[in-house]
């Protein structure tokens, strides 16, 4: 590569049913693309446990799009030290704000977003008002590439 050529990065864009099954398949499909990508074994599971929390709210909080899916993205960039960001599509949620939120030591739910927060260096949402979807993403390796702060 060309002294100060920056490394292509591979993207990959994957459709999931709208369905809490998807998880574990989700999972497979974006461990099998960071299998590849040099990371440490530490990371790819906190990308993991990202993406399961992400994939988890959209498929029980939101609206599934308008072919009755999630769209998945997982983009990784090979440098001294791998960035990846992923990225869930949904249809979703008017009126439900994508926000950590406290919960009580009895609830059974309501961690995620803390948990993505402590682990993904960067994530966020991006509402598309044009198509009413929503995409929550998160970076690990570095700041975001693609997405407002």
């Amino acid at each position: 590569m060309p002294t100060g050529a920056r490394p292509v990065p591979a993207t990959h864009w994957a459709t999931f049913a709208h369905d809490a099954a998807s998880v574990p398949r989700v999972r497979h499909v974006v461990r099998s693309v960071l299998d590849g990508a040099g990371l440490d074994e530490m990371t790819t599971a906190e990308i993991e446990i990202v993406l399961s929390e992400i994939v988890g709210n959209a498929v029980r909080h939101a609206r599934p799009l308008g072919d009755g899916a999630i769209h998945v993205q997982c983009e990784v960039t090979p440098e001294a030290r791998p960035h990846v960001e992923i990225a869930v599509t949904d249809g979703g949620a008017p009126g439900r704000v994508v926000s950590p939120r406290t919960a009580a030591d009895s609830d059974t739910g309501g961690r995620g977003l803390f948990i993505v927060d402590g682990l993904a260096d960067e994530w966020g949402v991006v509402e598309n008002l044009t198509d009413l979807s929503r995409t929550v993403w998160a970076s690990f390796g570095g700041p975001t590439r693609h997405h407002p702060h």
